[in-house]
């Protein structure tokens, strides 16, 4: 247990340190917003390592030099862990079940880490290279598309009304997961023959002794044609497709049974029914909430990208994306009736403008994308 332990805290201290090394430091964001607003030039390092990230004026306890400069300080370290838990909310609870000291000395091996990385790209002139400019301009888009899309969808006001999450808990409580406690079901023992007359038989027996299909099959001495399936719900596996769902139709219980299923026939004693078991609404209102408010922004985010295909007129080529099946009827189509439109879409509708042109001028289209 002990091993275990040490492997998970191990575990968690790289994962910490990966996180260090990829987390962007000032001078890249300052970079970044110099590049949002125009500036083309590929990031520069003049400055050294210890100028950037340990100034002077700093007054705490440096905890790692470079050069004989410091490199990072005490300062550094703390506001680096803050701004790994605001980034990483879920660290939380695995920071707090690790020794201070060890995680601190930790933490500065991930700084240092990047550092030592960042002072090589830069001794190495890595970062002058036309593939570094070229990967830099790529994550940077990447970066600033995230971005405005966050932004974009930051502008949708949803409010969720506590009648809306009952109903959604109420609709969704047997496919959600995280809300489902226990499946329920029917719990049933059950004996199989391979003729009617058999299985009729043993139904009077198993009467006799009170539905205890076991004791019944015990005195009849095929103990071996007895199964006990336990519980019996729609989830259930292990058993027959078509006998399950007989099972799980039963109404009453106790109870004894007879089905055919396939060329089987089945004696069945349903001895009580379970209902479905969910966790409590309070439990999980805030969750579901957030669900609801991701739904409903998502909504709005396609709404409002459709509104704006129109608004600013956004044209799809759709026929250079048809099969040819369906190339040929629109063709077909348009020689039929050529006023019918152009096989373009704006904002979400058919373009009405007239195909004529281009029959008579035929040339690749040109498509518009939003």
């Amino acid at each position: 247990m002990k091993v275990q332990t040490n492997m998970k805290r191990s575990a968690g201290y790289l994962l910490i340190i990966g996180m260090l090394v990829l987390l962007p430091g000032c001078r890249f964001i300052d970079w970044m917003k110099e590049k949002f607003g125009g500036d083309s030039q590929a990031p520069t390092n003049s400055m050294t390592v210890a100028e950037v990230v340990a100034p002077a004026t700093d007054g705490s306890a440096v905890l790692v030099t470079i050069g004989g400069k410091p490199l990072i300080t005490q300062n550094m370290l703390d506001a680096e862990k803050q701004k790994l838990m605001a980034s990483n909310p879920q660290l939380q609870a695995m920071i707090a079940m690790m020794d201070e000291k060890q995680l601190n000395r930790n933490l500065v091996d991930g700084m240092a880490s990047r550092e030592i990385i960042r002072k090589y790209v830069t001794d190495k002139k890595i970062d002058a290279s036309d593939k570094y400019k070229q990967d830099f301009e790529m994550v940077l888009n990447q970066v600033k598309d995230a971005l405005n899309t966050r932004y974009f969808m930051d502008a949708f006001s949803v409010d969720v009304a506590d009648n809306e999450i009952k109903a959604f808990y109420d609709e969704n409580k047997d496919s959600i997961p995280n809300l489902l406690v226990s499946r329920g079901g029917v719990e049933a023992i059950a004996a199989s023959f391979a003729d009617q007359k058999a299985a009729n038989d043993f139904m009077v027996k198993a009467r006799a002794a009170k539905n205890d299909i076991a004791r019944a099959a015990k005195d009849a001495g095929i103990v071996d044609k007895v199964q006990d399936f336990k519980l019996v719900n729609e989830q259930s596996l292990g058993i027959d497709p078509e006998l399950r769902d007989k099972i799980v139709a039963i109404k009453s219980v106790p109870s004894l049974s007879a089905f055919k299923v396939g060329n089987e026939f089945w004696v069945v004693a349903a001895t009580k029914k379970e209902l479905p078991k969910y966790r409590e609404l309070d439990q999980v209102k805030d969750e579901l909430k957030q669900m609801i408010e991701k739904e409903k922004t998502m909504k709005k985010f396609e709404e409002e990208v459709a509104r704006l295909k129109g608004e600013y007129g956004i044209e799809i080529n759709e026929e250079f994306f048809a099969s040819p099946v369906d190339a040929a009827k629109t063709v077909q189509a348009s020689t039929e009736a050529p006023s019918t439109g152009s096989g373009r879409t704006v904002g979400g509708k058919e373009s009405t403008k007239s195909v004529r042109t281009a029959e008579a001028a035929p040339q690749k289209p040109k498509a518009k994308i939003a």
